[in-house]
């Protein structure tokens, strides 16, 4: 505890984020709270290592301890791996970082400082890709009605600038061709000036492209964790007299798990054990600890299972600890799209209440707001879902096996 404490000063003393001081300050909190059961654990220990000083064998009231500890830990693990596990699931998406991703899309002026629908009509009046202007005008006027078209916005996994380009070479293209007199070296020139865009905005797509199917196989891997953690559940629950409720109609797995677990926690199984001591406690308040295990088979059972509960908080922090990986895969390819269009030379002078942003200054800033709002994403998550306490409450649940 004073090393921690002195550590959360240094960190002060060094104006490192909050968001670290924040973490530290839960971790001391989590050992504060962990005090009484440390405390339980070492008395556990004492009196285990006196039985097999004086006995040679541990006694039945040390073996029911450790079964009660086990029992009451496991009850506790299975509502902090689900909130975990819903907790993740609802923030695979950041609206704050995944829509400024977004605009980096758009076809209206977004972050690079350009409108794309403005370098179109911009690149066809220098280009003069008709030479005839009734003919231009009917082009640039088919040109914006493609830009605002709904069925452009919604082709999917493809950015309105690529479905929008494509959709506006096919009719300058066919124009040039019915049309002789029309240079078709000019409507090169104009195919090229768009491709230097179009590059940047294909790069962009192939990232969230990836990056929509990995959260799509994220998503249905912590589902399917959800399901085998209701599998184990429904087996475990009856055996400590609680009859777990069929989910109701239009409630989401998460609402279920939230309801169930509300009921069926620390709290149930503390209750439902000590009254099976009561039930073996005699007339001088002795409990006869050798009845109660071997007659007690739903207990035992229990306790003899408790590591799949276990196995499946490992595989939830595998899935932890891939979710930010994939996180920072995604962040290079979105970077790699930014250094593309700078290296194309697409970013644009940008114009903000403080003055004007030359293009370095853009790209500059573009690169410090993905960084920043990724780190605030990821932060946020951390903060929220505590690992280190589904860590700690793991190692509390023992494997130990009743005969």
């Amino acid at each position: 505890m004073l090393l921690l404490g002195t550590s959360l000063t240094g960190y002060g003393q060094s104006e490192t984020d909050s968001a670290q001081i924040l973490l530290i300050t839960r971790q001391m909190d989590v050992l504060r709270t962990d005090n009484e059961i440390l405390l339980n654990s070492l008395d556990l220990t004492n009196r285990t290592l006196n039985d097999l000083i004086n006995d040679k064998k541990i006694s039945d009231g040390t073996k029911w301890q450790t079964i009660k500890s086990n029992i009451n830990h496991s009850t506790q693990l299975y509502k902090v791996l689900s909130d975990d596990i819903i907790d993740l699931k609802s923030r695979l998406t950041d609206e704050d970082y995944q829509g400024y991703i977004k605009s980096l899309s758009s076809i209206q002026e977004g972050p690079l400082g350009f409108s794309f629908q403005d370098i179109i009509i911009e690149s066809a009046n220098k280009i003069v890709l008709f030479p005839n202007k009734t003919q231009l005008d009917r082009f640039l006027d088919v040109s914006r009605n493609i830009m605002s078209s709904p069925i452009i916005a919604s082709v999917p996994f493809v950015s309105n600038a690529v479905s929008a380009s494509n959709s506006i070479l096919n009719v300058a293209y066919s124009a040039s061709l019915s049309d002789k007199k029309n240079d078709l070296t000019k409507l090169k020139t104009f195919e090229n000036e768009l491709n230097r865009y179009i590059a940047y905005y294909t790069t962009l797509d192939k990232a969230n492209v990836l990056n929509q199917t990995s959260n799509s196989d994220r998503r249905v891997l912590l589902e399917n964790l959800q399901m085998e953690l209701l599998t184990k559940l429904k087996k475990d629950a009856p055996r400590l007299g609680y009859t777990v409720p069929e989910r109701r109609t239009n409630e989401s797995i998460d609402s279920y798990f939230n309801r169930v677990l509300g009921e069926f926690n620390r709290e149930w199984s503390d209750k439902y054990l000590s009254e099976l001591e009561r039930k073996y406690r005699n007339s001088r308040g002795e409990v006869n600890y050798s009845d109660l295990i071997q007659k007690e088979m739903d207990i035992k059972y229990f306790n003899n299972n408790v590591t799949g509960l276990v196995d499946l908080s490992k595989k939830y922090i595998l899935y932890y600890d891939n979710f930010f990986e994939i996180a920072d895969n995604y962040q290079l390819r979105i970077i790699e799209a930014i250094d593309l269009a700078r290296s194309n030379n697409i970013i644009k002078a940008k114009k903000t209440n403080s003055g004007e942003l030359s293009p370095v200054q853009v790209y500059e800033e573009i690169i410090t707001s993905l960084r920043n709002k990724k780190y605030a994403r990821d932060n946020g998550i951390i903060n929220s879902i505590n690992i280190v306490e589904l860590k700690q409450q793991m190692e509390r649940v023992l494997d130990y096996k009743v005969i």
